[in-house]
C-alpha cells in the first residue's frame, strides 16, 4: 500500500482554498467542487453533516521554521496560533496554527 495524499472535507471551501494557497505558497488544481496541493485536497460534500471537532493535524516541513513563520503571520493577519516556533521535548524546532476549519497544522523544520 502508499500513502496518496488526504482530502479536507468542508462546507467553508473557497476560504480554506484562500488559506491553504497562502500555506503552500501555491495555486490549487480546480476539478468542478474539488481543489487539489499536490497531496492534499479540499472538498465541499455538500449535503454531509460533518463534525465541527477537527482531530487531523497536518504535518508540513520547512527548512526555515522563523522564515515560514513570518511569512504566514505577515500573509495571515489572523492566523490562529497554538505555539509559536518552539524546540519541542522530542527534539523538533516547529510552529502549530490552525486552520479556517479548525484543522490543525503542525510546520517543523527539517535540514
Amino acid at each position: 500500500m502508499k500513502f496518496g495524499g488526504i482530502c479536507i472535507t468542508t462546507n467553508n471551501t473557497l476560504k480554506l482554498v484562500e488559506f491553504y494557497k497562502i500555506i503552500f505558497d501555491m495555486e490549487p488544481v480546480k476539478e468542478s467542487d474539488h481543489y487539489s496541493f499536490a497531496s492534499v485536497a479540499i472538498y465541499d460534500p455538500k449535503d454531509t453533516n460533518l463534525k465541527e471537532d477537527k482531530s487531523i493535524w497536518l504535518q508540513c516541513f520547512s527548512e526555515d521554521v522563523d522564515k515560514e513563520y513570518k511569512r504566514l503571520l505577515d500573509a495571515l493577519p489572523d492566523l490562529d496560533v497554538i505555539s509559536p516556533p518552539t524546540r519541542r521535548p522530542w527534539g523538533a524546532y516547529s510552529f502549530w496554527i490552525v486552520d479556517p476549519d479548525g484543522n490543525k497544522i503542525a510546520v517543523a523544520e527539517v535540514g
